[in-house]
């Protein structure tokens, strides 16, 4: 069983990898971490598309998923604190874990360095870069917010590498936003939080009317909330396209099982998901738009300065994802052009539900690997 170590007290993290492409000396390396009872298997069908787009895909389970290291008492009870300080801290060191993981793959596998390719105006090749579905946002945008905080050998090491942060599908509360009044989540509703439930919930996983808005647009545009309000289950229509059914119905029993891991909500997920919605908040301005500089030097730079995000949506998710995903447009549009914050992308999914990765995985493996191919574009 793969594992990788994160510090020197045995904690570790199960992954999977695709492998290097064969014969590229320039692939890019893509970490991608899994959201709330759903593991890193959900990102298995984008294994055989990956070489082709030369991409190296690592797929990571996060703690207390199959093959990690489960939680200490301590460190469970770090994540059911009422201190939001004690939160903060606890969210922080799942970002300080990521970075080790990061830096001991790079080291063990000997991957290519983030470099320029020659003669093509700053076109990138190489490196690594990595990406939160859904709730796994919630640790991996603390990697981020935190490098300042890491050893000053661990950041140096990781600037030759880093090149890409991606937040795909991400709920308001996992950015730090109230959810919006009146858009339903299994995940907030108690009824539905019985411990007792191993299903994922359907509605996430279900294909909402499709969300019309234009590049300028976002959560904060006349109508949008209107819109997100009005949508429907495109499954629940009469003559519904079959392709539009919940990606979870149309799994079988055996698929179910193999991507699900219920045990890990009810230990520690439910206790991240109940977090003070400020610590994330903190969080994405501290990672995106209010950079903590490094000033070791006597100066102030970015750290990581070469690292892009982009923030992906896709428009038949749920609300929140939605809500989410637009919220997180509107602070790049109030906080661009003010300094001191990262170069942030927003790309819209088209006719896509929380679930494209699985329904359409080669879509979704060449998306990802164009989004970074066309990095030198943003500014």
């Amino acid at each position: 069983m793969p594992v990788g170590p994160v510090d020197d007290k045995g904690t570790v993290l199960y992954f999977e990898d695709s492998g290097a492409p064969e014969g590229s000396l320039d692939y890019v390396t893509l970490v991608l971490v899994h959201g709330a009872m759903i593991h890193s298997a959900i990102f298995r069908k984008m294994i055989p598309y990956a070489a082709v787009n030369n991409l190296r895909l690592v797929l990571l389970n996060k703690r207390d998923y199959p093959g990690s290291t489960l939680y200490s008492q301590e460190e469970l009870e770090a994540l059911a604190s009422l201190d939001r300080e004690v939160q903060a801290a606890a969210i922080k060191a799942r970002g300080f874990e990521f970075a080790a993981f990061m830096r001991w793959f790079i080291e063990t596998e000997s991957i290519p360095p983030l470099s320029e390719i020659p003669g093509t105006d700053g076109m990138r090749a190489g490196g690594i870069a990595i990406l939160g579905w859904s709730a796994g946002n919630r640790q991996t945008i603390s990697l981020l917010a935190h490098a300042h905080e890491l050893q000053d050998e661990t950041k140096t090491f990781l600037n030759s590498y880093f090149r890409s942060f991606i937040v795909f599908d991400c709920a308001p509360t996992g950015l730090g936003f109230p959810p919006l009044p009146g858009l339903y989540s299994p995940l907030r509703d108690p009824k539905a939080a019985n411990k007792n439930t191993t299903e994922f919930p359907i509605s996430i996983a279900t294909y909402f009317t499709q969300v019309v808005t234009r590049p300028d647009e976002d959560a904060e545009s006349p109508g949008f909330v209107e819109m997100l309000h009005a949508r429907k289950p495109m499954h629940e229509a009469e003559g519904a396209d079959p392709r539009f059914m919940p990606t979870t119905l149309r799994m079988t029993p055996e698929e179910r099982a193999e991507v699900t891991y219920a045990e890990a909500v009810w230990r520690s997920q439910r206790l991240i998901l109940r977090m003070d919605v400020s610590v994330f908040r903190e969080n994405v301005l501290q990672a995106f738009f209010e950079c903590l500089v490094d000033d070791s030097t006597g100066g102030e730079q970015l750290i990581w300065p070469r690292v892009k995000v982009h923030s992906v949506w896709c428009d038949m998710s749920p609300g929140d994802d939605v809500y989410g995903g637009n919220k997180l447009k509107q602070m790049v549009r109030e906080y661009r052009g003010k300094g001191r914050g990262r170069s942030v992308e927003v790309h819209k999914l088209e006719q896509a539900n929380h679930f494209v990765h699985w329904d359409e995985p080669e879509r979704t493996t060449k998306f990802l690997a164009t989004i970074m191919q066309i990095e030198h574009l943003y500014k």
